[in-house]
């Protein structure tokens, strides 16, 4: 069982994919890293993170490509995912397609960590409100 809370973080540039992941794991939580949204819906489904944060201009499959194929499987479709684009054009497309948050690029190390522990205390939230109707 895992101690910490896991990020998958997805980019295609690998700078940004090193320097996010290491500013994310300072704050405590464990990170694993994707290069495009194909390989992210993989590494989703193998190791079923916390939260996921996607840029969305990638070769091979795009971020709004792999949310919709995320947010379309059953054994995914419940894990927070926060979208990350220099475009306010796909801030829309990403909420209306089951994004948690969207980010501007560029973005702050503080609303990048509140995008995704929000993301995460509201996926909780939600899932104690599933159990309590089931109940």
């Amino acid at each position: 069982m895992r101690t910490k809370r896991h990020v998958l973080v997805v980019d295609d540039d690998e700078a940004i994919r090193h320097g996010t992941g290491l500013r994310i794991a300072f704050n405590g939580y464990e990170v694993s890293t994707a290069k495009n949204g194909l390989e992210a819906f993989d590494m989703a489904v193998e190791r079923m993170p916390d939260a996921i944060l996607m840029d969305v201009r990638m070769p091979v499959m795009d971020g709004l490509a792999a949310l919709a194929k995320l947010k379309a499987d059953p054994r995914t479709t419940a894990i927070p995912v926060v979208i990350a684009s220099a475009s306010l054009g796909d801030k829309n497309t990403s909420l209306e397609s089951g994004a948690r948050f969207f980010l501007t690029k560029p973005y702050t190390n503080d609303v990048m960590l509140s995008a995704i522990s929000a993301s995460m205390a509201l996926q909780l939230s939600d899932s104690i409100k599933l159990k309590a109707i089931e109940a």
